[in-house]
């Protein structure tokens, strides 16, 4: 005969070490490991209920039209990054346009401290602010890098969801 299927908490997934214990929320039972019924078993019975029981919630039914999708193209992915030698190649620019910081900062778009930082290489530009410079003194400070896509990951077969993978579990600390 084979082995008896190990028996596996219902939240989070673990393997159950002796019997397990039986909790009950939102009026299920569930079978948990010892950390999941310290964290959830102490309370009442009943004590989760989402709706007051007794009654009924109501149901409204709302038809919307369907949306066809469009086919969706595959686009090679890349990323882009600020070149290693942005500091230098802002400096030359700068110096050949023989214009001041204040002069400068006014026609870019960036304040003089962000314009004299970036230039003396004490932080790098952020994306937006490269396009700005380059915009303004035609050089180049961006460069793309392609990404290959990468592959799913896949699931095992013998792969059972557990309440804990599906649901996410809020529980109110009270106060004492």
């Amino acid at each position: 005969m084979g082995r008896a299927k190990p028996k596996i908490c219902e939240i989070c997934g673990a393997t159950i070490k002796g019997p397990g214990h039986t909790i009950r929320i939102e009026g299920a039972e569930l079978l948990v490991c010892d950390s999941c019924y310290r964290k959830y078993g102490r309370k009442k019975p009943g004590t989760f209920s989402v709706m007051p029981t007794g009654r009924e919630p109501r149901r409204r039914t709302y038809s919307r039209p369907r949306v066809q999708q469009k086919p969706r193209r595959e686009r090679p992915l890349y990323t882009e990054e600020i070149v290693e030698d942005y500091a230098e190649r802002v400096m030359r620019a700068i110096q050949r346009s023989g214009k001041s910081y204040e002069q400068l900062s006014h026609e870019v778009g960036l304040s003089m401290n962000d314009l004299r930082a970036i230039a003396h290489g004490y932080r790098e530009p952020t994306i937006k602010e490269a396009r700005k410079l380059e915009r303004f003194f035609k050089i180049t400070l961006i460069e793309r890098v392609e990404e290959m896509p990468r592959e799913k990951a896949t699931i095992p077969k013998e792969y059972e969801p557990t309440l804990g993978d599906v649901a996410n579990i809020k529980i109110r600390k009270r106060k004492k």
